[in-house]
């Protein structure tokens, strides 16, 4: 892999969604670094760096932040933000030996690899599959802040200014049901989150 390459993928660190940084997909193993809370990407950065300035490209193959797309329901807005998937943790493909190691463990803001006894333990082939996956879904996640049974009012829309509990929350679809009365009549109503509030 070239220089030019993870350079561009230090550039890449420095943007709101990094992903990969891809040197090299068909070698070493995965293993996770733990970082100090809030470090992962000073450290990766610093391991990028190391990468280039000891020649460790034939060794370091691929650095991973894993992150996801989420869409928070706040104050009856959807605010899109990207989370860490793992806080504190980075994922490193790797041929491991004594002096990788070394150079690796000795960056600033790095705790320890995740280890059996004293040797970095790799991480098998099927976990890491359901974390690539992961980072490699598109849809965004959406967090909820509502709950079954919860009372909410519902504020826009033709049935404003009724309130009921929760009986059915869709986070993909972004929507929920609540039991309302109408004339006199419990009923069921589908709503986006953005037209309800919790009842206060």
């Amino acid at each position: 892999m070239s220089e030019e390459t993870i350079n561009s993928g230090e550039e890449k660190a420095n943007q709101p969604n990094p992903q990969t940084e891809e040197i090299n997909r068909d070698k070493g193993q995965w293993f996770i670094l733990q970082t100090y809370s809030g470090h992962e990407k000073k450290v990766k950065q610093s391991l990028l760096q190391k990468i280039i300035k000891l020649e460790l490209q034939d060794r370091i193959h691929e650095v991973l932040i894993p992150e996801e797309e989420t869409i928070e329901i706040k104050d009856n807005k959807r605010v899109e933000k990207i989370k860490k998937m793992f806080p504190g943790y980075i994922f490193i493909r790797m041929d491991l030996d004594d002096e990788v190691w070394y150079h690796v463990k000795v960056i600033p803001g790095v705790s320890k690899f995740i280890s059996s006894k004293t040797r970095p333990t790799p991480v098998t082939d099927k976990e890491m599959l359901r974390v690539l996956k992961q980072v490699g879904v598109k849809t965004p996640k959406i967090e909820v802040d509502f709950e079954i049974g919860e009372v909410v009012k519902i504020i826009a829309g033709p049935f404003r200014g009724y309130s009921g509990p929760i009986q059915e929350i869709t986070p993909e679809r972004g929507k929920l049901k609540s039991l309302i009365a109408i004339f006199g009549r419990e009923t069921p109503v589908e709503l986006d989150f953005e037209q309800v509030e919790k009842q206060r």
